[in-house]
């Protein structure tokens, strides 16, 4: 399968010209309600779990949510097919949100319950609401969180999260805990876009990925091109460890260098090459 040029700057279809993906692969997605009658939906069936899935409010445009899985899931004859159709999908939805942001709290739960599902890697394309501060001391929800994310790590699951449109230096907690994957959103050539959040913690374990357009923008869209990426390479190397998917995908291909708030644009060749040479 192929995609179209937009992503040619990360090189993805070095992975999607080699697999579609397999059902074994298990791809959670944290995001608002998503609409499981959509008919360019993923080749393997979408599970949900932890919440009712909301009735479809007839004609309405797609929501967040099901833009989010679309991306990932829609069928290779969709208009704009999905990165990785062939794996499988568990969607958590954060009922009452649509555009999010969400509360750090209801934000764990989710992400316990995918984990819990059996996902491998895990996509919040959300972001977290603004607190007065910014530490589980002054809000035990965020704390919650970043206890989610260390049973995702236990669980050898891999989380990918969108860094954020505010065009600020920081990021929220989420993106600064060292197991995730923070996602920058870039333009056709690689260079960032000014709305994204950059940050020490995002330059040093994050990426910048190219948003795809599929009727959402910004890290929302940039965020699955990575999840996708990886839910390939554990595709084609399903016996490789969480930490060495992870490492392979957001090691910057030599000469480059994590030196700036800026993470390096994924390289999804390069990953795939690393994962071959370790594998072999």
């Amino acid at each position: 399968m192929r995609l179209t040029g937009v992503l040619d700057p990360a090189h993805l279809s070095a992975l999607t010209a080699r697999t579609a993906g397999r059902p074994d692969v298990v791809v959670g997605v944290v995001d608002g309600a998503v609409d499981h009658t959509d008919p360019d939906l993923a080749l393997q069936p979408v599970r949900f779990v932890g919440a009712p899935v909301p009735a479809r409010d007839p004609g309405a445009p797609p929501g967040h949510g099901t833009l989010v899985v679309s991306l990932l899931a829609a069928r290779p004859t969709a208009p704009t097919p999905g990165i990785c159709p062939g794996c499988s999908f568990v969607v958590r939805p954060v009922l009452g949100v649509d555009v999010p942001p969400a509360a750090p709290a209801d934000l764990a739960d989710a992400l316990a319950d995918v984990v819990a599902a059996g996902a491998r890697v895990v996509n919040l394309s959300l972001a977290l609401e603004r607190l007065p501060a910014a530490g589980p001391a002054d809000d035990p929800g965020i704390g919650m969180l970043l206890n989610a994310v260390e049973l995702a790590r236990g669980h050898g699951v891999l989380v990918v999260a969108a860094a954020g449109n505010d065009g600020e230096l920081g990021g929220p907690p989420l993106v600064r805990h060292p197991w995730v994957i923070p996602v920058v959103a870039c333009d056709d050539a690689g260079r960032p876009l000014p709305t994204s959040t950059l940050g020490r913690a995002i330059g040093r374990h994050g990426l910048t990925a190219p948003a795809l357009p599929r009727g959402l923008s910004g890290t929302s869209a940039a965020a699955p091109v990575v999840t996708g990426a990886v839910a390939l390479l554990w595709s084609l190397f399903p016996g490789a460890s969480a930490e060495a998917v992870r490492d392979a995908v957001t090691r910057p291909r030599p000469p480059a260098r994590r030196t700036s708030v800026v993470p390096p644009l994924l390289d999804a060749a390069y990953a795939y090459d690393v994962l071959r040479d370790v594998s072999a």
